[in-house]
């Protein structure tokens, strides 16, 4: 079964682009380390589906109905050991795209940056409880204060922390964490988030009822155990024939029946009785007992409608 981060950035890599693709691009590069080597900037990044969408926008930027030229190509570098991938970007092409996607900036809420801000530096974490949606940007670019700046003004409670070298915003509500999601495009990721959600709540109400069951079980099996042994004891003493017939009724129809619950223990009699009843006359059993072993002799046994 395709898993859930799968159906997510597959789904993104997808995406159908919107004009101006520059601000998409914009929000990738802001969400990766850069480094300045002679005439480029250079990038790293684990994620190759994310250099697949960036190499997928790429010669549409800079691009418009008055001027052909494209970009130079993104120069794409070995990649290292622990599955990271190096690309660098010439430094005038850059400033370029940054300077066209400055045009927009101005914009309270580009969501448009965000999609690729969440591209290269966002994850969705689903553990056995809760969701936890995270962004990790770079901290030496100010985009942790843009994307921290659309969410508060969108309404999103985001919640903010220092680790390693950057600030990781996060959005643990899920039903804020859809609506984010829906901003961005995602369709088909908001159903799999709900179908997780409706299977969680499916298998936790499950669980519950389980957990239940098993402890009244374990309840019932205790009490039995409880009420086997006050038998016992008073066999033991020998004075079991003198109780009363409802309480020897009572304890003859334990015997006979080990585990049952109280209720259904009630229920078994020749005159059903309820719950309270047989545990009232329980009760009568062990106070008999209980007096029999003091050895005070004051135990009087009598009739009762109970």
């Amino acid at each position: 079964m395709e898993t859930f981060s799968h159906i997510l950035w597959d789904e993104w890599v997808s995406l159908k682009s919107v004009p101006p693709v520059e601000d998409e691009i914009t929000g990738m590069l802001d969400g990766l380390p850069r480094l300045e080597r002679d005439a480029e900037y250079v990038f790293q990044s684990g994620r190759l589906f994310m250099i697949r969408r960036l190499m997928k926008l790429w010669p549409r930027a800079l691009t418009n109905k008055n001027n052909s030229t494209q970009p130079e190509e993104i120069r794409l570098m070995s990649a290292r050991q622990n599955g990271r991938v190096s690309f660098a970007i010439n430094k005038e092409v850059f400033c370029n795209i940054f300077t066209k996607h400055a045009n927009s900036i101005k914009k309270t809420r580009n969501w448009n940056w965000v999609r690729g801000l969440w591209g290269s530096c966002g994850a969705l974490y689903i553990p056995k409880s809760g969701y936890h949606l995270v962004l990790r940007p770079q901290e030496d670019n100010g985009s942790t204060e843009r994307i921290l700046g659309i969410l508060k003004s969108a309404g999103f409670a985001v919640g903010l922390r220092k680790k390693d070298c950057c600030r990781e915003l996060m959005l643990r509500d899920q039903q804020q964490i859809v609506t984010f999601l829906s901003r961005l495009g995602f369709v088909q990721s908001i159903f799999a988030l709900e179908d997780t959600s409706i299977m969680r709540s499916m298998r936790s109400h499950a669980n519950q009822l389980v957990n239940c069951d098993s402890a009244n079980i374990n309840k019932s099996l205790e009490t039995a155990r409880k009420q086997t042994a006050l038998i016992n004891q008073l066999e033991e003493t020998g004075i079991i024939n003198e109780l009363p017939g409802p309480l020897l009724e009572l304890i003859d129809a334990r015997k006979k029946n080990p585990s049952i619950s109280l209720n259904e223990l009630g229920q078994s009699l020749s005159v059903p009785i309820s719950k309270s009843t047989v545990e009232y006359r329980w009760k009568k059993i062990e106070n008999t007992i209980n007096t029999i072993l003091k050895g005070d002799g004051t135990n009087v046994l009598r009739k009762s409608r109970r």
